[in-house]
């Protein structure tokens, strides 16, 4: 199969193929399927012909990779937010976490019964989140790739070291108080973090 790549007007790379028909159909067309140009064509249309037919087309191949790009954020997105990993960018997810997590993080100050200073934003791999002795609270944007209950548990966890600054039982006796099974949480966590990328 031929296949390349075609660069459009506006600089932007997209690869190609091209399938070729056995008929005596003369015509020849081009659809965009999952973020690939596929030129359908007889086997007597050179190549070079095909690909100033897509150059002549731009906007309109411009404008379905458009479309489907929404859609595959829009559907990775709703995955994301129910805590399955999905391949969004980055900043994504940090300007995810920023609308998503002071609501949560409020929620929960009340339930434990605290107050937060400020929220903080991190991109942490091997520490999800954390709480400084002024009640800054740190988690990192992460924490939407996995399960939202386990978020929850983060979020408690650290909102409990607003009154006891270290792990000590009491420290546990109250995270217990909120997340009976934290022990499991913290597993399932353990596990999940050898996955995130």
């Amino acid at each position: 199969m031929e296949q390349g790549t075609l660069t459009l007007k506006n600089g932007t790379e997209v690869p190609f193929r091209v399938v070729r028909s056995a008929s005596r159909r003369r015509s020849y067309a081009l659809q965009v399927k999952e973020g690939v140009i596929e030129f359908r064509a007889p086997r007597w249309v050179g190549l070079a012909e095909l690909l100033r037919f897509g150059q002549g087309r731009h906007r309109f191949i411009a404008k379905r990779l458009q479309e489907q790009q929404a859609r595959a954020v829009q559907a990775a997105a709703a995955a994301a937010t129910k805590g399955q990993w999905c391949p969004l960018p980055p900043a994504w997810y940090q300007r995810a976490a920023k609308r998503l997590y002071p609501t949560r993080l409020a929620h929960f100050a009340k339930v434990v019964g605290v107050s937060v200073a400020s929220l903080r934003i991190t991109s942490g791999k091997s520490v999800w989140g954390s709480c400084s002795s002024t009640g800054a609270i740190a988690l990192s944007w992460r924490l939407l790739q996995v399960p939202q209950e386990l978020r929850d548990y983060v979020i408690i966890h650290e909102l409990c070291h607003r009154k006891h600054m270290n792990h000590g039982p009491r420290f546990w006796v109250l995270v217990g108080k909120f997340v009976p099974d934290y022990i499991d949480k913290r597993r399932a966590l353990n596990k999940l973090g050898a996955t995130i990328t």
